[in-house]
């Protein structure tokens, strides 16, 4: 199959690029930076937010499959479809999970309602419902998924680092809101990238939803055992009240999987720990800078109120 990827060269990009290629698909990508790929692949000109690009991307390269990775917004979607409208096969779009809002009753089922808490999600929920619709009236054959929180080499956030950085540095204690039991799903990069290539061709696809996310899940306090031991690394974990301290991931949300695994067949082609185990390597080859930041957590490397916090109220949990 021809496929083009629009946004194919940021992180995610790169590692869906390799699984088409990997599938013995052609592959063109219109993206605005350079991105390395693990074989051959067409290059577009034009940035993926340009309609025109756009246009003459499907126009010139003719694709029977397109993957939308940009897809975050109406404008964009409007652009996409518009592009791809009588002229290609399959579309799949990447959205994401928080468009189920904060906090929603988990598992999360695709017909969950959606929730818009921020202007982001607003645009995202909009960017879905456009496609979706020009599906249901037969004008686009589209598919949307909506990731859990990507993890993996490369990953510009990376909010592993929060974790990584303090074993690299011989703290002794970390400090977790509320036991460490939240369970936020999280996806490595490579098996989202299996499971947008397996939307691609699935015979069920067009006019669907799939939540995807990895198939095991763990609390944060595991995810925190789980960085120390890819790192040969061993600390005490304490629990300190959720409105006094926060931590990547200390939220609670996680997909219900069953429709990505029956319409999909989506399972995990790499165990989630062996996935840590190679954004570990890649962090401590690539360490972050001090201008890291994850939304919602001032000072992450306060490591003088995290010990205030521990010695004031901390309870130490078991390994």
């Amino acid at each position: 199959m021809r496929v083009l990827v629009v946004g194919g060269t940021a992180f995610l990009g790169s590692f869906v690029v390799d699984e088409l290629l990997r599938r013995r698909h052609q592959v063109a990508v219109l993206g605005a930076e350079a991105g390395e790929f693990g074989g051959p692949v067409s290059r577009l000109d034009g940035l993926p937010s340009d309609g025109r690009a756009l246009r003459e991307a499907v126009g010139s390269w003719q694709p029977e499959g397109v993957i939308d990775l940009v897809h975050d917004g109406p404008a964009q979607a409007a652009s996409v479809a518009r592009a791809c409208a009588g002229r290609v096969a399959r579309s799949v779009h990447i959205s994401t999970g928080a468009v189920y809002g904060r906090s929603p009753v988990c598992p999360v089922g695709e017909e969950t309602e959606v929730r818009a808490q921020a202007s982001e999600e607003e645009a995202q929920i909009a960017a879905d419902m456009l496609v979706l619709g020009a599906a249901g009236r037969g004008e686009l054959p589209a598919a949307v998924i909506r990731l859990a929180h990507l993890y993996g080499p490369r990953d510009p956030r990376c909010g592993e680092w929060f974790f990584a950085r303090r074993a690299l540095e011989n703290r002794a204690r970390i400090a977790v809101p509320d036991g460490g039991l939240h369970i936020c799903h999280r996806g490595f990069v490579q098996n989202m990238a299996w499971g947008i290539a397996q939307a691609l061709s699935a015979p069920r696809a067009v006019g669907q939803v799939y939540n995807l996310g990895e198939e095991k899940l763990y609390t944060l306090a595991q995810l925190a055992l789980g960085v120390a031991r890819a790192l040969d690394y061993k600390w005490e974990i304490y629990s300190v009240p959720g409105n006094l301290w926060s931590t990547p991931y200390a939220h609670t949300s996680f997909f219900d999987l069953r429709k990505a695994r029956s319409q999909l067949r989506y399972q995990d082609r790499m165990i989630p720990r062996d996935g840590l185990e190679l954004t570990l390597a890649w962090l401590c080859q690539n360490p972050r800078g001090e201008d890291w930041r994850w939304p919602g957590i001032e000072r992450p490397f306060d490591y003088q109120r995290e010990d205030e916090l521990i010695d004031r109220c901390g309870v130490r949990l078991e390994a």
